[in-house]
């Protein structure tokens, strides 16, 4: 004799009562994990607070911020593996010059080596370029440097910088990619 399973009974499982409910269920589930996640990154921010030029910033959960004495913003990564810097930089001095000038003049110190690799780049709509380097930290770590540069009027640039750790894993590469993504520009005039 063959005993069949009754819903709530001694032989049947309480609660889920098919594959179709276990399906619900599971959905339900990963659409809360969803919404926790969610609920975990960093709200939107404006940088700086006030002004006609901003960087809008959307984090990914576990990065920060900290601004520093010179304008600054910077977004650093759980564990500080990469940083992206956020500025305005304002000189009359590079009045029409080439951006790479205007590169070179930002990353002038003793450890950063410019190639001559450069890329277009655009930050929400607004192109300019992006510069590749290479520099040591002053913990003597060897860093790869992206730095964009974006005109926004003649005497004045936003830049975005990262300073990324070498032989970053794939987490590590996915979440630095979401903060640049997470890097809005807003201009006016």
């Amino acid at each position: 004799m063959r005993r069949s399973a009754v819903a709530g009974g001694a032989w049947g499982p309480v609660g889920f009562g098919g594959p179709k409910m276990r399906r619900h269920a599971v959905a339900l589930l990963f659409m809360v994990s969803c919404l926790l996640a969610a609920s975990a990154q960093a709200a939107e921010f404006r940088f700086p607070k006030t002004g006609a030029d901003a960087f809008v910033i959307n984090l990914p959960a576990g990065w920060t911020t900290h601004e520093d004495e010179y304008n600054g913003l910077q977004l650093l990564a759980p564990g500080h593996r990469s940083v992206i810097y956020l500025s305005f930089v304002r000189d009359a001095q590079y009045t029409g010059k080439p951006l790479r000038d205007v590169a070179l003049a930002i990353g002038a110190q003793p450890s950063m080596k410019f190639s001559s690799r450069v890329e277009a780049s655009v930050i929400s709509g607004y192109g300019g370029q992006t510069f590749f380097a290479e520099m040591t930290n002053d913990k003597g770590t060897p860093l790869d440097v992206k730095m964009a540069i974006i005109p926004l009027a003649q005497n004045l640039w936003a830049t975005e910088t990262q300073l990324i750790s070498k032989n970053l894993n794939a987490e590590q590469s996915a979440t630095l990619a979401a903060a640049v993504r997470g890097v809005g520009l807003v201009h006016g005039n």
